[in-house]
C-alpha cells in the first residue's frame, strides 16, 4: 500500500476530502483504503494548488466511520 495522505472532512454532497502527500497524486480512478486496507472510496478529483493538492474521493459506503486525520492509502 501506498501512503495516500489523511481525511479531512466530508462535503455535503458526500464526498471526502484528502489532504494529498505529494505532489503528485496518484491516478485518477485508484482505490482509496483505510489502515485495515478496506477499500473506502475511489480516487475523482485532484483540487487545490500544485504544491499542496487535495484529493476528492467518492466513498464506496453509504456510511463511513473515519476520524478526521485518519490516514488513507492507495493501491
Amino acid at each position: 500500500m501506498r501512503r495516500l495522505g489523511y481525511f479531512l472532512h466530508i462535503t455535503p454532497s458526500g464526498r471526502l476530502i484528502v489532504k494529498l502527500n505529494s505532489p503528485k497524486p496518484p491516478r485518477l480512478g485508484s482505490k482509496v483504503l483505510n489502515s485495515r486496507g478496506d477499500v473506502i472510496g475511489i480516487l475523482i478529483d485532484v483540487i487545490g494548488p500544485v504544491r499542496s493538492p487535495y484529493g476528492v474521493v467518492k466513498p464506496s459506503l453509504p456510511e463511513l466511520s473515519l476520524s478526521k486525520y485518519e490516514e488513507l492509502f492507495t493501491r
